[in-house]
């Protein structure tokens, strides 16, 4: 669709602003404008929101989508983000929605009721368009045409739902790294599958699309396309488009109905039995938020944070852990509190990383060696002892090098060639690396220990996932901050955000062990099957046998660094971790701060050379081979996020614009397999990816597009006074009425009146015929259809008689006052007034007032007619108003 022109209605106040902010923002550029686009039932009322500075409407118009509304940023810098709420939305009012801008300027079009930012509208051409049961369908190749969607068909080259290779029409859809394959004579689809997917979980990988073939030809419905390509669609009289969204940051979270979103309530169900099932099976406990388009759609827990718990006897030894009693049990909420495992990585050390590389205080190139502390991270320092001894049951299988050129870089992409786990606290398996404390201020300690570790691998030479990687980088934070790695999380991240139950060490800040999720039921001990080793006198190193609640599960967290590590030992409940999440698809965006650039958010998430599945930090579903294995069964190939090991997930996808947090208590289990296979572990949900596969299953595009007419309703008829012109009368009749369609749903809808025999002076009533105009998306029952034409009345007053006015003198009776034709001349007359042209009246003197001629009649004329005018637009406005 070609932009159309606008009708520009500068108002006074923004016309000056601007020209004031133009001369206030000279020395530093120009202001930057947004431009707003709204298509909507009533008056947007766009708001502009600055990061910084102000923002001011500086004009207003309509086109042919709609309202817009220009903002301008004075203070903004180039591609920044700029803010803007639709405060007359009827669902969203209170979204504050941030879009980048392209240099100074950006543009966008919403919808009401609709809580995206798109792109500019796209036309559906006619004839690539069918309605059918209510639906608008599209041909598929109008994708290609609008969006740039490859489309192309084949057979299905793998067993497709049942059906085997080669024996089906296959049309697939590309779309940069996503691909989506539908089974045309089916109609039924599978997005990115990949071996993985067909040979696990299969019951997930198909499902039903809505098409309609017609010979060569495949028509997808606007709500599939909605869902499949997560574009929006919008009617309206001038035809049906296509709308590309835009990224958009939402200043905050808000709470919205999934349907409301495009979520199939009997899909979530489906999601509420399977977690209900898998609890019911013995699994313990799981808690999962859902976000999409910046509203919280799903928060939910099930099963319990607490199943067993060891006891003390009498002589305070600890017992082995036993189930407890039904009643003891303490149950799963959205307020329990979980241990994150590795998810500590992203949204406690990834974050304060990003931070400090967005302020400049970071260089991800830095050798770790150059840190004040670390001169002793060098080959010549490294120690190989314990397991860690060359050819060793560790693993290491030659003396690597080059443990001084290991950056930054290669330890958030997990290529700096370090053991993945040197077993700090456990002596028999560190050997001369052991280290353990309880004091989180001394650093010195464990700076020394991961400084003798050897290297596994060459650096940059391995992808090896390493939680020393996190280490040293959690680490590297409190160095170059000044602060501990908790405090300085709490004061840029978790207490701005509004997050009160994201925290280290939970036990320690008033949260109470009841409200967190146990985890391992017997310590470190993996049941009794692992312990750290003894000390020369015979003393066990010490060790956890207790169920652990509330203090972190991951032994170099708890006891090397005394649970504040860069790697393991957040905490943090469903709710904070929808807003974690958020702030990073908001690319670092939330409640009117900028946390982190959009710049760096772009750096840390470009795939790695060499394995596409690393960014900085970040676990990536990139485009070719299996991808993430977590992030298979639904989500984008721009998805990211991370696992972890107490059975947490989070799964951040931009297409989709949609966050998923799994958090679980999956090692609250019995060990069956030592030393870390658990109960848990051999049930569906033990890879986590059966939860986020029932979310996407359950995205289906927002419904029917159409909608039936069923009524009308009736339209009063008026009267108009004696005289009233024909166009005025019109005026004064309904301009618009109500429709009711099959949903239950009214519509107020134009009427154009037409009068048949209407005479303004002839007292009587006419009849009054409307046609009326159907939304674009209301249709009519094309078995029983409703009539279009409305009936109603004029009726004509007829003229009300003039009573004299007992204060008009009248004609004079005094001859010789002046003006009076037959008195004589006076020296009042005017000798150069032309007078009456016949020479009856002289204009010249004080005249009185007659009742037909003279000022005070053309002022009683004039005063008749304002009346007169003002009760016609009384009548109009009251018509208006029905």
């Amino acid at each position: 669709m070609t932009r159309p022109i606008r009708s520009v209605a500068l108002t006074l106040v923004g016309a000056l602003g601007l020209a004031t902010l133009g001369a206030g923002a000279a020395s530093a550029g120009p202001p930057a404008t947004l431009v707003v686009h709204y298509a909507g039932p009533g008056e947007p009322a766009i708001e502009g929101v600055a990061l910084e500075g102000s923002a001011s409407v500086t004009g207003t118009g309509s086109d042919e989508f709609g309202q817009w509304t220009q903002l301008t940023f004075p203070s903004a810098a180039d591609d920044s983000a700029l803010g803007f709420r639709v405060a007359g939305d009827s669902a969203f009012a209170e979204d504050v929605r941030y879009v980048w801008a392209d240099g100074d300027q950006a543009e966008t079009w919403v919808i009401d009721g609709d809580p995206r930012a798109y792109a500019e509208p796209q036309r559906v051409p006619e004839e690539q368009l069918r309605i059918e049961n209510r639906r608008g369908y599209v041909d598929v190749d109008v994708l290609s045409d609008l969006l740039g969607v490859g489309v192309s068909t084949g057979r299905n080259g793998y067993q497709f739902d049942g059906y085997a290779t080669g024996s089906l029409d296959i049309l697939t859809l590309t779309r940069g790294r996503d691909y989506h394959e539908i089974a045309m004579d089916i109609d039924r689809f599978a997005s990115n599958a990949t071996g993985r997917m067909l040979s696990n979980y299969t019951n997930l990988v198909f499902q039903d699309i809505d098409g309609i073939r017609v010979g060569e030809d495949y028509f997808l419905s606007l709500a599939s396309v909605e869902r499949l390509l997560q574009i929006g669609t919008h009617i309206d009289h001038s035809g049906t488009y296509l709308l590309d969204t835009l990224p958009v940051a939402h200043d905050s979270l808000g709470t919205a109905d999934p349907e409301q979103l495009g979520f199939s309530a009997d899909g979530l169900a489906d999601l509420e039995r399977f977690a209900q099932q898998q609890v019911d099976a013995g699994w313990p406990g799981l808690a999962v938020v859902v976000t999409k388009d910046g509203q919280t759609v799903l928060e939910q827990a099930w099963g319990d944070a607490l199943v067993s718990s060891t006891g003390v006897d009498s002589d305070g030894t600890i017992t082995e852990a036993a189930p407890l009693p039904e009643a003891d049990r303490v149950p799963a909420t959205t307020d329990t509190v979980w241990d994150l495992a590795s998810n500590t990585k992203m949204y406690a050390t990834n974050y304060a990383i990003q931070r400090l590389v967005s302020e400049g205080l970071l260089d991800l190139d830095a050798t770790i060696a150059s840190f004040p502390g670390w001169e002793n991270f060098t080959d010549a320092n490294s120690e190989y002892t314990g397991k860690w001894t060359v050819g060793g049951e560790g693993g290491i299988e030659a003396v690597y090098t080059g443990k001084e050129t290991i950056r930054v870089r290669d330890l958030l992409n997990h290529r700096a060639g370090l053991i993945p786990d040197p077993e700090y606290p456990n002596l028999t398996s560190a050997g001369d690396l052991w280290y353990q404390t309880d004091d989180p201020d001394d650093r010195t300690g464990i700076i020394d220990a991961v400084s003798r570790t050897p290297l596994m691998y060459a650096p940059r030479t391995t992808f090896a996932y390493s939680d020393v990687d996190y280490m040293i980088l959690g680490l590297l934070v409190e160095q170059v901050s000044g602060q501990r790695l908790d405090a300085y999380l709490e004061e840029n991240f978790y207490g701005p955000l509004g997050l009160t139950d994201t925290m280290f060490n939970p036990l320690q800040h008033g949260i109470d062990a009841s409200q967190v999720a146990a985890t391992e039921l017997n310590g470190n001990t993996r049941d009794g099957n692992v312990s750290f080793g003894e000390f020369e006198g015979g003393d066990p190193v010490p060790m956890r046998e207790y169920t652990l609640q509330g203090e972190v599960h991951d032994e170099k967290a708890w006891y090397s660094m005394a649970g504040v590590a860069g790697h393991a030992g957040l905490f943090s409940t469903t709710s904070d971790m929808a807003v974690l999440t958020q702030l990073m698809l908001n690319q670092g965006l939330y409640g009117g701060q900028e946390y982190f650039s959009a710049d760096v958010v772009e750096e840390f998430l470009a795939p790695t050379p060499g394995n596409g599945s690393y960014g900085l930090g970040w676990r990536l579903h990139t485009n070719g081979g299996q991808g993430y294995y977590y992030f298979n069964w639904g989500p984008s190939r721009y998805t990211y996020g991370h696992q972890g090991w107490t059975g947490t997930l989070t799964v951040i996808d931009p297409v989709h614009q949609m966050t998923i947090t799994i958090l679980t208590n999956m090692r609250h289990a019995p060990v069956v397999s030592p030393p870390n296979g658990f109960e848990a572990g051999s049930m569906p949900l033990a890879n986590l990816v059966p939860v986020s596969a029932y979310v996407y299953r359950a995205l289906t595009g927002i419904g029917d597009d159409y909608t039936v007419a069923t009524a009308l309703e009736d339209v009063t008829g008026i009267e108009v006074p004696f005289g009233t012109a024909e166009a005025d009368a019109l005026a004064g009749l309904a301009p618009s009425t109500t429709l009711t369609d099959s949903d239950g749903g009214t519509h107020e809808v134009p009427v154009t009146w037409t009068l048949e025999g209407y005479s303004p002076q002839t007292p009587g009533t006419v009849a009054a015929s409307g046609i009326v105009e159907l939304p674009a998306t209301v249709l009519q029952d094309s078995d029983d259809p409703i009539t279009l034409e409305l009936t109603s009345t004029v009726t004509v007053l007829a003229e009300e008689p003039v009573d004299p006015d007992p204060t008009d003198p009248g004609t004079p009776t005094n001859p010789t006052e002046p003006g009076d034709p037959t008195g004589p001349a006076t020296d009042d007359t005017d000798p150069t007034d032309p007078g009456e042209p016949t020479g009856g009246h002289s204009a010249g003197g004080d005249l009185p007032q007659t009742g037909a001629s003279g000022t005070g009649a053309l002022i009683g004329a004039a005063a008749v007619a304002l009346l007169a005018g003002a009760v016609l637009l009384i009548l109009r406005r009251l018509r208006h108003q029905r």
